[in-house]
Parts: C-alpha cells; structure tokens; sequence
C-alpha cells in the first residue's frame, strides 16, 4: 500500500471478508492420505484388518478442511475404497454380512460429511456477518485518521489485546482546527471490551471540542468533565441494573474509571509542538539531532481524576521543524516484554526509520514490538507518528 494512503487507523484481528481460514498444507491431504493407507493395510492382509475407520475418518477431515464439492468428491472415493476392499479384501468370506453392514455404516458415515461440511459453511457465513457487523460498528467508535490533514502528514497504528474486537481500552483522535492539528492519544483503565463505552465518550467529546476551545489545558478540562459525567452515568446505569447494590458501591465504580491522555497541538505555520499530559507516558521526538524522550515536568491525574487536581494545567513547548517526527504512544508499546521480561524501547525503531515518514515509523515499531514481545501482546497497543512538511500531500492525495 502506498505510504501516501489517505486514512490509517485500525489493524483488524479478523480474516478478510468471503476468505476461508488458512489451513495448514497437512490437513489439506490428509483425507487423500487416510484413503491411500486403508487400501495399502487392508488389501494385502485379507480378513485380518479393516480399513473401514481409516476411510470414515478420512471422511469427516475432508467434512472439516475441504469445499463442499471436494467433500463429495472424499465421499465417493471412499464408498469406493470401501467396496473395494469389502469385495477383493475377502472379508465377505471371512466376516459374511457383518462385512455388508458394515460397509453400508461406512458409506452412510461417508455421505454424512456432506450436509456436515455445509452446516460448517453456513456458521462460517453467520460469524463473518458478525465480524464484519461488529468491525463496523468499532470503527465508528474509533474511525480511521486522515493520513493528510494540510501539511500535517500523521500514521496511526493500533492493536486491541483481545483479539474478539478491533477496539480495546486505547484510543486515539486527530482533528484539524482554526488553532492547527491537535492529536489525542489515551489509555482507559482495563482493556477489552470493557473499555470500548469510555472510548466512545472520550474520542466524541474531543471530536467536537477541538474545533472550539481555545487552549490546551480548557480543552483537558473539557475532557476530564466529560468523563466524569460519563463514569457517574455509567455507575448510575450499573446499579440501575443490579450490577452493584450498595452507594459505596457506586461511589467505587465512578472513582475507578478512568483515562490517562496525551494531547498535542501543532500550530498552523509548524515550528514547535506543544503537548500537555494526564498522566500518560512519554512522548518521543526524532530528528537530525536524534531522538529524544519528552517526558511531562507536571504529568498531573488521569481525566476523571480532574476534581483532585485544580492545577493551573499547563502544556510543554518543544521546537518541531520540517520532517521532525512526534511518536505518542501508550503503555502497550513501552510495557511489551521479551520473554526474559525486557521491556520494549521504541528509539532504535524510531532512529532507523524517522526520516522516511510516519507510516514507516508506524510499521517498523509495529513489526518490533512483536518481534520483541514474540508476537504475543499482553495489552493493548496504540501509537500515532507525525510530521509536518514544507509542501503537503503528493497531487495524488491533496
């Protein structure tokens, strides 16, 4: 895909859409296999063994692993196989009509593959119709970034834990506003499906209040409200429905649910970034002079949290010139582990790659930290690379 493309955001779990799963090459001949094997045993030992289950095996693998055309092609070849080796293996001599009965029980375990195997295809049907109705309906709750927003060119990665959801507990945003890009990134309390409730509230209320709060920290405080409402309502809801009894309770569900955050702005003309923190980790900037780790002087509370901070909240200012790159991120880059418990540490991948543009960053950290955490991610993982340009997008994508 070209690294000009229009939108980046999500990286599905999902198999795409119509495709069956990848079976492994062994299980794809195996059927043919235990055909073959029953035909080589069976004939040349008359009467003393039977290849009956090798061939109703066989047809209940292809039942699992093939089209429904193939099923019927196994199920053939082993009513067949089966014949044959009742005729020419002697076990009507031997076995007289308990040789027919069974030959006649594996001819109807033979054809019972076939409506198997289609009962297989059509709950393959129904749970892609679910993958992709639920797919859908996360990517309206976290939709996709423009890669291009003016000069701004932004890459976002992202990755849920669990891999029955797109979305998990991180998220992100970006938005083009009178006052230049501002960019959220921020991790819920939890992960999974959980999560996605707070996510919702949080990115729809940055959404829209980008566009109309003048500064940094009124638009942090804009935000840390909306989750306070959102986590009473959500508490009120809970005991509304039984899921907690006692107002301490209810007290306690508020109280623990919340959002750490990262908020960045980059002015209109470029030349600086600014970036104000709630309790999220580190940022990271590359260029010439290398890569260096922003870290908040005053991180604060998570939002949520905002009634025990009364501040003043204050964002940090750092030089951003021409192809300097801003890598926000949340906690499941930084706390991936290798399987000696090393954490994963995004300044090499950033060094090497920085000067090619967000979406090579984006990628090479993503190929890292899987190769670091031995493709097993404990936690969900979001990152956003940006960089602003002297002359915008290529005429493809302007």
């Amino acid at each position: 895909m070209s690294p000009h493309r229009r939108a980046t955001g999500l990286l599905s779990h999902a198999p795409p859409e119509f495709q069956e799963p990848v079976v492994p090459p062994w299980a794809r001949w195996l059927p043919l296999v235990l055909i073959a094997l029953a035909l080589a045993v069976d004939l040349p030992t008359p009467g003393a063994f039977s290849g009956d289950l090798l061939l109703a095996l066989s047809a209940m693998m292809a039942a699992c692993v093939y089209s429904l055309r193939m099923v019927v092609l196994v199920a053939v070849l082993t009513s067949a196989a089966g014949l044959l080796v009742l005729v020419f293996g002697r076990h009507l001599t031997v076995d007289g009509s308990h040789a027919v009965v069974d030959y006649i029980s594996l001819v109807v375990l033979a054809w019972a593959s076939v409506p198997l195997c289609r009962l297989r295809l059509f709950l393959y049907d129904q749970l892609q119709g679910a993958r992709r109705a639920a797919e859908y309906a996360q990517r309206a709750v976290l939709p996709p970034v423009r890669a291009w927003l003016g000069r701004t060119w932004i890459a976002v990665r992202y990755e849920a834990a669990s891999h029955a959801a797109a979305v998990g507990g991180d998220l992100y945003a970006a938005e083009r506003t009178r006052y230049g890009v501002r960019l959220l990134i921020g991790d819920v309390r939890g992960k999974g499906l959980d999560a996605i409730p707070s996510v919702a509230a949080l990115v729809g209320c940055f959404r829209e209040a980008a566009h109309h709060t003048e500064t940094l920290p009124l638009l942090a405080r804009h935000l840390d409200e909306a989750v306070t409402r959102f986590t009473r309502e959500l508490a009120t809801v809970r005991a509304a429905d039984g899921e907690v009894t006692e107002v301490a309770d209810v007290v306690g569900v508020a109280d623990e649910q919340f959002i750490t955050a990262a908020i960045a702005e980059i002015p209109a003309g470029g030349g600086e970034v600014r970036l104000l923190t709630r309790g999220h980790c580190q940022a990271f900037l590359a260029g010439p002079g290398g890569v260096r780790t922003w870290e908040a002087a005053d991180p604060g509370l998570p939002l949520g949290m905002g009634e025990l901070d009364p501040g003043p909240w204050e964002y940090e200012t750092r030089p951003f010139a021409f192809g300097d790159v801003l890598l926000m991120c949340t906690d499941g880059l930084l706390e991936a582990r290798d399987r000696d418990g090393v954490f994963f540490s995004p300044e090499e991948g950033l060094r090497a790659s920085w000067r090619q543009g967000p979406p090579t960053v984006a990628d090479t950290l993503t190929r890292l930290v899987h190769q670091h955490a031995g493709g097993v991610l404990t936690d969900d993982l979001a990152l956003i690379a940006v960089t602003v340009t002297a002359t915008g997008p290529p005429p493809a994508v302007a």
